[in-house]
Formats: structure tokens, sequence, C-alpha cells
């Protein structure tokens, strides 16, 4: 796939080469020439380019990727203008990055469907971890059911999901179940026949 990331801060970066190293196409921008310099080698490709100016979008191919991402932070002026000229485009999807409240709702004005809070998201999943034990991944899906990794207790180590019976004592619904290569089957783990 093909993206187009404005904005090389942090996020931006990490998002960009992080594509890039998935196998997909990224062209990464930012005004800031260091920013380029130190990008070069991770990203597909990097262009030095203000493109909250006038006729700066006209340079991309716009037409041609699945979707451009304004990951531009602290400068909220320049992620609008940035947004409304790219909502004047062919772009298939646009995704832009808000800091704050009030970020958001001009976004959301602008008519952006798709607005991300990297911030705000990573605080959640965090929280997430810390709130159960033994996580080593979560995923919230709102606000009464999170999907969590968990490494097993030692206590429970040998004993069937029957045994331990985590829904009734703890509320824990297994949805998954990784099994150890030196086990069996899946109903000596479940404790039943399946």
């Amino acid at each position: 796939m093909k993206y187009i990331v404005i904005g090389l801060g942090f996020f931006g970066s990490s998002l960009a080469s992080k594509l890039t190293s998935q196998g997909n196409e990224v062209i990464g921008i930012d005004r800031r020439s260091e920013r380029a310099d130190e990008l070069k080698d991770k990203i597909t490709n990097v262009m030095i380019m203000d493109c909250a100016k006038p006729n700066a979008l006209a340079a991309l191919p716009l037409s041609d990727v699945d979707a451009v991402i304004v990951a531009v932070g602290e400068d909220i002026g320049s992620s609008v203008l940035i947004l409304s000229m790219l909502k004047k485009q062919k772009v298939k999807r646009i995704i832009g990055r808000a800091i704050n409240p009030l970020h958001q709702n001009i976004l959301g004005e602008l008519g952006i469907e798709e607005i991300i809070h990297p911030e705000e998201d990573t605080a959640t999943e965090l929280t997430a971890m810390l709130m159960v034990q033994n996580a080593v991944n979560t995923m919230i899906v709102n606000d009464t059911i999170i999907i969590a990794e968990l490494k097993v207790p030692n206590a429970y180590v040998g004993h069937t999901l029957e045994a331990v019976n985590l829904e009734n004592r703890f509320g824990i619904r297994p949805v998954a179940v990784k099994i150890a290569p030196a086990q069996k089957s899946l109903s000596t783990l479940l404790g039943k026949e399946y």
C-alpha cells in the first residue's frame, strides 16, 4: 500500500518508519531538513516541504496513495490548513491528528472523519495494561471490554481452563488460547472434548 505522512515529529516519523518496515511505500514530508536527513534510510521517500503553503500539495501524488496522514502536532494552524486543502483534493482517505479537544472540534468541522489522538490512545492502552495483572498486551474495545494477552500465573500452570474457572471467578472470558508446543491437544488444556 502507499501512504503519505505529513509531519515527521516523533509520532509521524515512528508511523512512517513502521509502515515502511511492513513493506508499504511511504512518502514522509516535513518542513525541517534535519528531519529528512535523520529519516532518509528509514522511510521509502522523504521530502522537505511546507505543505501549509498554497499549491504545495500539487507536487504530491495524492490520487495514487491509499491514505494521507497529517501527523502535524503542535502547529495547529498548519494542521488545519493542510487538512482543509487535502479535503479539496481527490484523496481516498485522510487521517488527521488532534492534540487537544479544540483541535479535534476544528477538524470535525472541516469534515475530517478519521481523527487520531496518539498521546491519549497510548495513555488509555497503558492504563489498561497497568490495571490488568499479568498483561503482556491490551486492547480496549469499549468502556466495559478489554482484550488482554495475559501471562499465565504460575498457580494456574498445569490446570485446565475448566478447572481454573476464569469467567465465574474473575469475569474473564478466554477468546483465544496459545497452546505450548508440548501440549497434546486443545481438549487437554480446556478440560473438555472439542
